[in-house]
């Protein structure tokens, strides 16, 4: 059978196999019960029978016969194919759960080494320099507004935050002004933000987590905005490190994604309903 990344190649491949599995089944019917204890499983004709067996030919109504025998769970064939669904879902279940978590552990290590530098830097700029440009902008606030008394007040007003390169789950009255071009993109991030668990692995859950991703990377690397939890905007190689797992983190989404949309794909493929004329 040939296969992509995303899915099944050659539908006549597939439909090539199902027929093996309806022939296989109706041979396995013969051979442990004869034609006419097939004939009487199936409800349709001794004589049919034996012809499908002999030629390899399915009609429409022996097909119906065999596909409904297989919903049935007639035949080892069946049972054996129900234990390999099993086993392959478990599989696919277990792998994205060993994914998830060596993510997990991967980004809350990165965490506390970007926590370790970001410390190391502050101690290196040293708490007088930071209380002096404290003190200096608090001045230059004062100076202002002294300056301002008695005038008109400005047409635009002053945004009620610290730092505008600073994206926060919380709205504000200007959110509008301060974000600019980045704020549909904020307020949707916002929205998915809140009502997208940390945890899951479900078609829905990746398909959101992909979409919460990408919208974090654009907001990092073509708006140049910091993500919460971080109280202050990131440079260099801080910056760098929440760019880099996020784009990890994607990467192994997608992929993630794909498998579980190739196993809902072939789980559609091989429904029994599928094949009915």
């Amino acid at each position: 059978m040939k296969t992509t990344g995303h899915g099944i190649d050659d539908s006549r491949d597939v439909e090539n196999v199902y027929h093996l599995r309806l022939m296989t089944l109706l041979q396995e019917l013969v051979r442990d019960k004869g034609h006419h204890g097939a004939a009487r499983v199936l409800e349709i004709d001794q004589k049919t029978v034996a012809e499908s067996a002999r030629t390899g030919v399915l009609t429409r109504r022996v097909r119906q016969a065999l596909e409904r025998a297989l919903q049935e769970g007639v035949g080892a064939a069946a049972a054996r194919q129900r234990e390999r669904n099993d086993r392959l879902e478990e599989r696919l279940e277990q792998l994205e759960q060993d994914h998830y978590a060596l993510g997990k552990e991967a980004r809350r290590r990165l965490a506390a080494v970007e926590g370790e530098v970001a410390g190391l830097r502050g101690k290196e700029k040293g708490g007088d320099g930071l209380a002096g440009t404290e003190q200096t902008d608090s001045g230059r606030s004062e100076a202002k507004a002294a300056s301002g008394a008695g005038t008109n007040p400005p047409s635009r007003p002053l945004p009620r935050r610290e730092y505008l390169d600073l994206a926060t789950l919380e709205p504000a009255g200007d959110d509008e002004e301060v974000f600019g071009d980045a704020w549909p993109l904020v307020a949707e991030w916002r929205e998915l933000k809140g009502v997208h668990p940390n945890e899951g692995r479900g078609l829905a859950w990746l398909k959101d987590e992909q979409r919460l991703l990408e919208m974090e990377l654009a907001l990092l690397e073509e708006h140049g905005l910091t993500l919460p939890p971080e109280q202050r905007p990131l440079r260099g190689f801080a910056r760098s490190g929440q760019i880099s797992w996020r784009r990890t983190a994607l990467d192994d989404t997608r992929k993630a994604l794909a498998r579980r949309e190739l196993w809902l794909t072939i789980k559609r493929w091989f429904a029994p309903g599928r094949w009915r004329r």
